[in-house]
C-alpha cells in the first residue's frame, strides 16, 4: 500500500481529495518541510513538498511532470503580515528590522529571500517553530510571513501578497509544491496521482462544495480561489517559472 504525505490547505486539495477514503492508499497529512522529512526517511513513498525541497533532494527523486500547485500574478496565500497599512512593499522593508518566517514551507521562503536579495535589503529571517494558526500582534519593525489557510483566514490583516510583490518584481507566476517520489516509484504513482487529479477535475463542483465545509470559507472565494488563483497543471511555461526561480535562488546554473 503506498504512503503518500499530503498538506491538509485549501490549495492542495484538488491534487489529492479523491484519494480520500481508499483503502488501498495511505494518507499522511502534515505541512510540506515536515512531509520533505519524512520522505527522505522513507516513511512516506511520496509527498506533496515545497519545491525548494526538491531542489535539495539528493539524487534519486523525481517530481510529477504534470502536476504542482502554483500561481501567476498573485497567490493569496503566502503574505507578509506588517504592523499597520499605508506603505508600498519596498518602503516597508526599509522600516522592517526582522521577518518572521513559518516553518510550514520552505519555497515561499526561499522566495522572500530572493527578493530581498534582488532589492538589496539585509534582513534578518528568523523561523517559528510551530506554524502560527492566527496573525500575532506585530510591533513596529516586524514583519511575518505566513501560509496557507491561516493567512487566507486574515485577509483583512496588513499584508502583502508576496507572488504579487514578485510578479511585479520579475514578470514570473511560481511553483510552490510539487508531488515528489522516488524514481523507482514513478511509474506506478505517477499515473495514480494524475488520475486522482482527474477525478477531481471531473467532479471539481462536488468537490468545491466539500470543501467549503472541510476548510470553512465561503463558496464564492472557495471558487474563485481554486479557479482563478490557484494552478495545479505543471505547463511548461511553469516549469519554466519553476526553473527561473530555481536559478535565481542557486540550485541550478
Amino acid at each position: 500500500m503506498p504512503q503518500i504525505g499530503v498538506v491538509n490547505f485549501l490549495n492542495a486539495w484538488p491534487l489529492w481529495a479523491s484519494l480520500e477514503g481508499r483503502a488501498d492508499i495511505g494518507l499522511l497529512p502534515d505541512v510540506p518541510s515536515a512531509l520533505a522529512a519524512k520522505l527522505r526517511s522513507g516513511e512516506v513513498d511520496a509527498a506533496l513538498i515545497s519545491s525548494v525541497e526538491f531542489f535539495r533532494l539528493p539524487a534519486g527523486y523525481a517530481y510529477h511532470p504534470g502536476l504542482c500547485i502554483g500561481a501567476e500574478n498573485e497567490v493569496y496565500s503566502i503574505r507578509l503580515f506588517v504592523p499597520q497599512p499605508g506603505d508600498d512593499f519596498t518602503s516597508t522593508l526599509t522600516k522592517t528590522r526582522v521577518i518572521y518566517t513559518d516553518i510550514a514551507s520552505r519555497s515561499s521562503v526561499a522566495q522572500l529571500q530572493v527578493m530581498l536579495r534582488q532589492l538589496k535589503a539585509d534582513i534578518p529571517l528568523r523561523e517559528i517553530n510551530d506554524a502560527p494558526a492566527r496573525i500575532p500582534q506585530l510591533r513596529p519593525g516586524e514583519a511575518l510571513l505566513s501560509i496557507g489557510d491561516t493567512a487566507l483566514r486574515f485577509l483583512e490583516k496588513p499584508s502583502f501578497d508576496l507572488q504579487r510583490e514578485y510578479f511585479s518584481m520579475f514578470g514570473r507566476g511560481f511553483v510552490y509544491a510539487l508531488w515528489v517520489y522516488r524514481k523507482g516509484l514513478q511509474d506506478e504513482l505517477e499515473p495514480l496521482l494524475s488520475e486522482a487529479y482527474g477525478i477531481y477535475v471531473q467532479n471539481n463542483a462536488a468537490f468545491r462544495k466539500a470543501a467549503v465545509t472541510r476548510f470553512g470559507f465561503s463558496p464564492e472565494f472557495t471558487d474563485d480561489y481554486l479557479t482563478r488563483v490557484i494552478r495545479h497543471e505543471l505547463t511548461p511555461e511553469r516549469r519554466a517559472n519553476l526553473e527561473f526561480f530555481a536559478r535565481l535562488a542557486g540550485f541550478l546554473t
